[in-house]
């Protein structure tokens, strides 16, 4: 399997720089979708992602390369270099360091793109995993660098619903969280350790079931499903949490808290649920009613809430 990690940290790498000849394929005739879902069997960030990247559509390279400068430009907050992404500095001490690394490990530093770039981090990653005097050294790797801001970035690109970036984003969020939790000590599922803290909602009616905190979690032990009559989120038993804190620094309204764990999960936990209301036009279930309340509060409970997406524009020709 280690080989094949080591293709899916290269063609992330590749995915992540400028579009490389093969990114203008539709989704399935990617090698990224064929090494992932070689990887599948025993990778759920891998399982988990094929179907989003399946979906990815065709389009020229020039198309693509104009798409990869929209969402990666100066201005829009997504940024490819760690040094940026966790300083705001586009050439800071986490550049220097790794140049410094990727000489001690025998490669050229000197290149088109900085060394804190998220190709040569995830290029780098390859490299370690492929040869079996280095592979040890991933672990410190993720840890010291990668880790600590690919899966924020791969989150955010998740959260943008571009066709193209956004499955690759989510599997790079995945993806690396997964290589990271590989290498903490091994526990049951469910297993909550002394000490340590799960998130709790006290007053359901604050959360708004927006779904932030489920796409920030990196094991996904706080999931949101969703069927035609309501929206709920999950604590699941059959996940660990690391009491990392990104669902309580990420909810807007300030729902969630850690809470001292006083026991083992045998099952999963609802700590918010609420119907999904219909569409005033064609009985299509909407989002739920805390989100909708949510939204209600801030913008004035708008005429349109009443309405799905593809009912909206016959309440708007009508109030022409």
């Amino acid at each position: 399997m280690s080989f094949i990690a080591a293709d899916l940290y290269q063609l992330l790498a590749e995915a992540l720089a400028e579009p490389a000849e093969w990114l203008p394929l539709p989704g399935k005739q990617m090698p990224l979708y064929k090494t992932a879902s070689a990887l599948a069997e025993n990778s759920p960030a891998a399982k988990r992602n094929m179907d989003a990247l399946a979906s990815i559509p065709a389009e020229s390279l020039d198309a693509r390369k104009m798409r990869y400068a929209a969402i990666f430009n100066p201005t829009g907050g997504l940024w490819l270099y760690e040094s940026t992404a966790l300083h705001g500095r586009i050439i800071g001490e986490e550049t220097f360091t790794l140049a410094r690394l990727y000489s001690s490990a025998g490669l050229e530093t000197i290149g088109a793109e900085l060394p804190d770039h998220i190709s040569i981090e995830l290029a780098f990653l390859a490299f370690l995993i492929s040869n079996e005097e280095t592979a040890q050294n991933e672990k410190q790797f993720l840890q010291e660098h990668a880790g600590r801001w690919m899966p924020e970035l791969g989150h955010a690109l998740a959260n943008s619903c571009d066709p193209v970036y956004a499955p690759i984003g989510s599997l790079l969020a995945d993806w690396i969280s997964e290589r990271s939790l590989k290498y903490q000590p091994e526990r049951e599922l469910g297993e909550t350790l002394p000490g340590s803290s799960l998130p709790v909602i006290l007053e359901a009616d604050d959360c708004a079931l927006c779904g932030f905190c489920s796409q920030v979690c990196p094991t996904h032990v706080l999931t949101i499903r969703e069927d035609q009559a309501e929206t709920a989120l999950i604590l699941r038993h059959d996940l660990t949490c690391t009491s990392c804190n990104k669902c309580v620094e990420v909810c807007d309204t300030k729902a969630i808290q850690m809470l001292p764990a006083e026991e083992s999960r045998t099952e999963n936990k609802v700590l918010r649920r609420a119907e999904r209301p219909l569409c005033k036009e064609c009985d299509a279930p909407l989002i739920s009613a805390a989100e909708l309340e949510y939204i209600a509060r801030q913008l004035g409970n708008p005429e349109w809430l009443a309405y799905c997406l593809d009912c909206r524009p016959l309440l708007m020709e009508r109030q022409r």
